[in-house]
């Protein structure tokens, strides 16, 4: 236990059973080791004791007596998170979030909905369906990962490049802070000019300076037309070339995601789609109206095959469709099971320098004897060089985490930045300084003022 936290004790323990139920607490060996771990390869820790509440007057009850104990607190939705963003890294408290995901209104003239932070994004849009509503973002961990989880981590995913990010969605929020006052912020209004911005604040803060317990989202309109192409190259630096003149263009896809022929390999491996095994492939959506999708589809089309594709295929029906996303949803999994812990790298840089940066990381992975696999979202910037790394070779590891710092650091001189949706968690904090100089000392003052203790997510972004 770090200095200025408390060892949990057991009349702690007796507190949150009569705070929450005994059923909704547990220190069973099973269920720590679960919630000492997410998609992030690390050392274990395992927290005091996993809680589950039930609604938001339990949260402000358990971080209250948490605050006045010096309890480290650790608010976690399913744990997909690939930058360490949940570890329990001082032991302490796990709240999981499981038993707060209901979706409490929909309100579809104002195309609004608001929901606990447990619901889970797929289920989410399914329930919007009948409403022809949708929360547009698509993170590859759509089925499992939860909406209170995306808004602590800013997540996106393969819609970014038309819809933009978690962040660009959210409208309010209730949120407890670490002393257990309950916060409510924002409006139902789309625009607002009414002083600062406090849920852009709290939203990509993960969960260092409260806990969110209700999110009122933004929605769209399902698009009446959806197309779908992929196009195969020979070179990963011409599906780079090809999408910066697409954004360029005018025409707006909703999707443009790269995958490189490691990748491509993994998922044929693991999935069995038949991807054509060329150097690179890139997968490209349009939606909008029939006549409108048509005409950007075949735009697009012409830049493809102008840079160099040498096979172009449009998908015929959903079903086949459903089968090309499958091979781009497939594509970390598919890697993750290729070597025993891949680092996935999460950088964005200019549209401009694409092909710069992932020259630089299949450089980088030569020079330090790494195998490396590439593949993200190419509409907007957002790159996933993945190092095929395993913690118990040690040298191995340790190659790969200094090709990793290479590869990051490059991408912040470019005018990039060192995580573009996975958040900054215990993996990106060493790059904090360098991405953001002197403003990191306000960032850090902003967490004292409102979590004086630091009991909330100790040990991500930055350390105090």
């Amino acid at each position: 236990m770090a200095e200025g936290f408390s060892r949990f004790e057991n009349r702690d323990l007796e507190f949150l059973r009569r705070a929450v139920g005994e059923a909704n607490v547990s220190v069973e060996e099973s269920e720590l080791l679960i919630h000492a771990i997410d998609s992030f390869p690390s050392e274990w820790v395992k927290p005091d004791v996993v809680v589950w509440p039930e609604n938001t007057e339990q949260v402000s009850t358990i971080l209250r007596y948490a605050n006045e104990r010096k309890l480290p607190i650790v608010p976690r939705g399913a744990g997909s998170s690939l930058a360490g963003n949940v570890l329990p890294v001082q032991h302490g408290i796990v709240l999981n979030f499981r038993k707060m995901s209901s979706i409490l209104k929909i309100l579809d003239r104002d195309l609004q909905v608001v929901v606990q932070p447990g619901v889970v994004y797929d289920q989410l849009n399914l329930k919007l369906q009948p409403y022809n509503l949708v929360f547009p973002p698509d993170p590859g961990s759509s089925s499992v990962c939860t909406i209170g989880g995306m808004v602590a981590n800013n997540a996106s995913g393969m819609g970014a490049v038309k819809y933009g990010v978690t962040r660009d969605y959210v409208l309010k929020l209730e949120v407890v802070l670490p002393n257990g006052q309950v916060i409510r912020s924002g409006s139902n209004a789309i625009k607002s000019s009414t002083g600062y911005d406090l849920v852009r604040l709290f939203v990509g803060s993960e969960g260092t300076l409260g806990v969110i317990t209700e999110i009122t989202l933004r929605l769209r309109t399902l698009p009446m037309a959806m197309r779908t192409a992929v196009a195969y190259f020979d070179s990963v630096s011409a599906t780079t070339e090809a999408v910066s003149e697409i954004v360029r263009s005018g025409i707006i896809p909703s999707a443009l995601e790269f995958l490189d022929r490691e990748t491509i390999l993994a998922v044929n491996r693991n999935e069995g789609l038949g991807l054509k095994e060329t150097a690179a492939m890139l997968l490209t959506e349009f939606h909008g109206t029939e006549d409108s999708t048509a005409h950007e589809l075949e735009s697009a089309l012409s830049i493809l095959r102008k840079h160099g594709a040498v096979e172009l295929h449009t998908a015929k029906d959903p079903d086949e469709r459903k089968r090309l996303w499958a091979g781009r949803k497939g594509a970390y999994p598919a890697l993750a099971r290729s070597a025993p812990n891949p680092i996935i790298g999460d950088v964005v840089v200019p549209i401009s320098k694409i092909t710069e940066i992932v020259t630089f990381a299949y450089e980088t992975a030569a020079k330090f004897e790494v195998k490396l696999a590439c593949f993200g979202h190419s509409g907007d910037g957002n790159v996933h060089p993945v190092v095929m790394a395993d913690r118990s070779d040690k040298e191995l590891w340790k190659r790969a985490t200094r090709a990793v710092e290479e590869i990051v650091t490059y991408a912040i001189s470019l005018g990039g930045v060192a995580s573009g949706e996975h958040g900054i968690g215990v993996e990106k904090k060493r790059f904090m300084q360098i991405e953001h100089g002197e403003s990191l000392e306000l960032m850090k003052s902003i967490k004292r003022l409102v979590d004086p203790n630091c009991i909330m997510n100790p040990g991500k972004i930055f350390d105090l």
